[in-house]
Parts: structure tokens; sequence; C-alpha cells
């Protein structure tokens, strides 16, 4: 796919891997809807972006909020006069603890954002995109959590996250399945550790899930030496210019997880067949 030209929408665009793409995608002639709920960081991206000498525009959008995607694909339309072709579900968030442990409030809102904020995106701007017949395609961030259980010292005991960025694996096979032979198209990036902010994401939390809190700067430590944000964000444009489906970052640590999961499962299965010789 050609970048260049296209009208995209970036959730999360303000920071960690959204920043990375929305730079990338400008880098590349694409228009760039930077979308956040942190709306001075969003301002402040869109600015870096423009005085660069690329197209970039700043809007404030909480994910989870179904009325908030409207009023984006009514405005992002109008921007530059032509319809959003590139949607990134990028936005996420994460939280640490054990499956029966973590308080529901928790997974309610590891959901929301991960899970329900893209689903809230497809289903606001897929109808569009199939009746306006452009070529277009929505871009979905699962993680090498999706595939698999990525080892404890890496991935950290995430049960909500995991989960959920499960079920985005699982949306996003659906919607490959779903558009075909349509005009628009689906993927999802599988990044591994990438520098950015979510060790800190409780600093948005929305009030009914609890309200914001600050997490101690230390928690920051493993995130630090993570992938560079640009570099993901240049070798996600380079994977959407390629047409994949599934989109990574590091290499070596989502194969580690895929690796694992595959090895266990079909080993699984070869017992299952000696046993029952099915």
């Amino acid at each position: 796919m050609d970048l260049s030209g296209q009208v995209a929408v970036v959730t999360g665009g303000a920071s960690g891997i959204g920043r990375g793409i929305a730079l990338a995608l400008a880098q590349r002639g694409a228009r760039v809807i930077i979308a956040d709920i942190e709306a001075d960081r969003a301002q402040e991206t869109a600015a870096e972006l423009q005085a660069r000498s690329l197209a970039a525009h700043a809007l404030t959008l909480d994910v989870s909020d179904p009325a908030a995607w409207a009023d984006l694909a009514e405005t992002a339309d109008s921007l530059w006069d032509q319809p959003v072709t590139l949607l990134f579900n990028n936005a996420g968030v994460g939280a640490g603890g054990q499956v029966h442990t973590t308080p529901r409030k928790t997974w309610d809102w590891i959901f929301a954002v991960n899970m329900m904020g893209v689903y809230n995106g497809v289903s606001t701007f897929a109808p569009r995109m199939l009746a306006n017949g452009l070529a277009a395609r929505i871009i979905n961030t699962g993680s090498e959590h999706s595939l698999g259980l990525p080892p404890t010292p890496r991935g950290g005991v995430l049960a909500p996250y995991t989960a959920a960025k499960h079920a985005v694996m699982g949306y996003s096979l659906c919607m490959r399945r779903d558009f075909e032979g349509s005009c628009l198209s689906a993927a999802i990036i599988c990044p591994g550790l990438v520098q950015s902010d979510i060790w800190n994401a409780f600093r948005n939390r929305q009030p009914q899930f609890g309200g914001p809190r600050q997490a101690p700067p230390a928690f920051g430590a493993a995130n630090a030496g993570g992938l560079p944000a640009e570099t993901a964000g240049e070798r996600i444009a380079d994977q959407i210019e390629a047409d994949s489906f599934f989109i990574f970052t590091n290499g070596p640590d989502e194969a580690e997880v895929l690796s694992d999961f595959t090895r266990e499962a079909g080993t699984a299965m070869d017992a299952f067949r000696g046993r029952y010789g099915v």
C-alpha cells in the first residue's frame, strides 16, 4: 500500500509506538491525525511534525467512548477534504496482576481501552471505508502477548493485558475474514518491548475505572531499554507498504513467544492423536 497521500488516524499517537507510527507515516507522505486522550501531548506531537513540514493534526480522543469516536470521524474526513483510508487502533494501557488477584475495575479498564477501543474504532470507520470504496486498511496494535505468554522477566505478570491482547488477535483475524474481497483489509502489529510510557498508563485512567495516578519512575526502567519507538514506526510502515497482515517490530522477542506457544500446542496435539488415533 502506497502511504503517500493517505489520510491516517493514529490513536495513542502522542507518544511511544503511536508517535513512531505517526512520524513514519508523515515522512512517507501521509496526512496524519494524532488522536490521543492527552490533548496537550497530541498538540505537541502534531506541532513537531508540522515544524518538519509534514502534514499532521491533533484531535482529542478517549478510545473507550463511542461518542468521541463519532465526533472524531466527522472532523477527520473534513480536515483535508478526503476520507480516512488508514486507521491505526494503537492506543493501549497496561497493568500488572494475576488472574485471581487483579481488581475487577482494572480488568474493566484494560478491556475498555485495549479491546473495546479497537472495536469502537472499527465499528466507526469500517462502514465509512466500505461505503466509499477506496482501498483502505485498519491496523490494530496487539502485542507479543497476543502470540502467547512472554517470559516473565520481559513480559511481566500482566493477566488483564495479556488476555486483552489475545482478544485483539482473535478480533483482527475475524476482521481479515469478514473484509475479504472488499476494499478494506486488516492487519495486527505484535510489538516486542518498545520505548514508551505504557508503564505509567494509570496517569490517564478514566474516573469510571478509578481515576488517574502516577507510577513511580522506577517502573519505567524496563521500557527504557526497549526498541526506540521511531525504529518501530519505520519497521511498521515498511510492513504496511508490503501489505503484511502480521507486523512485527523486534523479531527475536516475538519469534520466541510464538515458537514456545506453537511448540507446546503441537506437542499436545501429537499426544492427542497418539491417544485417540484421530
